[in-house]
């Protein structure tokens, strides 16, 4: 994958890590009861319930689109994922019913994809920031997989990523985060030798581990986790 002209892995070699990290998530939210949903995710303003809600009506639009593009092979307009008053209504929900929303939207994902033809796969994908193979649907989940059950704070970090998934998710995420850098050429260097830039203005460079970087980028970590980021403002996670 790269963020320069687009180009997006093949849809299969990212579904079997979805898989897995669905159900390391899966595993993971089972053993939470009412309580424990309720309690502050390290999202600002979120508890576990609204990042377990968020999951759920964000594989459900996922999957809207992708049941569109195999029907139709025609392009498909990025859409929405929820509200916010959709968001607080679902984070009232109990254990047993969060679970059951995560369960049954990760399985609703995984059945549109598996209707997906080689053709649908390269249907395009129309979002803000540019036409995309509709493949980027597998990799707009696993991004939002890995880093919400970072966020959920059961024991799951960044740092137990493998190193490619590490760098696919980094290069992902400077394409999401682009326009934050609309007055600003970011040049990212990794301690691994990976090199890319986004944005446009003046060149800031910041260099780092890819978990580092991804961390930051993604607004998990602060500047202290890179070098040569103090002096910008990422504006919240992503």
């Amino acid at each position: 994958m790269r963020v320069d002209n687009h180009t997006i892995d093949s849809p299969d070699d990212r579904r079997l890590e979805l898989t897995a990290a669905s159900q390391r998530l899966l595993g993971d939210t089972i053993t939470l009861g009412d309580n424990d949903w309720q309690v502050l995710s390290a999202l600002p303003g979120w508890s576990r319930a609204h990042v377990a809600t968020h999951l759920a009506m964000q594989a459900e639009a996922l999957a809207a689109m992708a049941r569109d593009i195999a029907t139709t092979h025609q392009p498909v307009t990025w859409r929405t994922l929820h509200s916010d008053t959709d968001l607080h209504r679902g984070a009232h929900r109990g254990a047993l019913e969060l679970q059951e929303a995560l369960d049954e939207s990760c399985a609703s994902l995984m059945a549109a994809f598996d209707q997906m033809d080689p053709a649908a796969w390269a249907t395009t994908l129309r979002t803000s920031q540019g036409d995309l193979p509709a493949s980027a649907l597998v990799m707009a989940r696993l991004n939002e997989v890995v880093l919400h059950h970072a966020d959920l704070r059961l024991g799951f970090d960044l740092a137990d990523l493998d190193a490619g998934l590490t760098r696919a998710l980094l290069q992902w995420n400077l394409f999401r985060t682009t326009p934050r850098f609309s007055q600003v050429q970011l040049k990212v260097i990794t301690d691994q030798g990976f090199t890319a830039i986004v944005g446009q203005g003046p060149l800031v460079t910041v260099r780092g581990s890819e978990t580092g970087l991804l961390g930051w980028i993604t607004g998990r970590k602060d500047s202290s986790a890179v070098l040569g980021a103090e002096d910008l403002d990422l504006a919240g996670p992503l």
